[in-house]
């Protein structure tokens, strides 16, 4: 659902042995998704943090998510198809009434 998007990784806090290398390879830059995947592996835990989905041509997708905590994660989108499938996966998950930019 997500493998064609691009992904900008803010690291606010992240405990991992790489965490050199995993700071230094997203600092700035668009990485495809099986980078993400492959970057955090079993051995990284982002802690605090915002993951914004880009599309191929690099624009903003209407898919944020963001680390509050180590257990606690916000997905911010209108994309039914994504916000069916944490559903799915997370059968405790809240969902949460939109709010515009303006009402923040």
């Amino acid at each position: 659902m997500i493998e064609g998007y691009r992904w900008l990784l803010v690291i606010d806090k992240l405990i991992s042995p790489r965490y050199q290398e995993i700071t230094e390879a997203a600092e700035g830059r668009l990485m495809e998704t099986a980078q993400l995947v492959a970057m955090f592996g079993n051995d990284a835990q982002l802690i605090d943090g915002e993951l914004t989905a880009h599309d191929t041509d690099g624009a903003i997708v209407d898919l944020t998510i963001r680390a509050l905590d180590s257990t606690w994660w916000d997905v911010e989108t209108t994309m039914q198809e994504v916000l069916d499938k944490i559903s799915l996966l997370y059968p405790d998950a809240k969902m949460l009434p939109w709010r515009s930019p303006d009402e923040c």
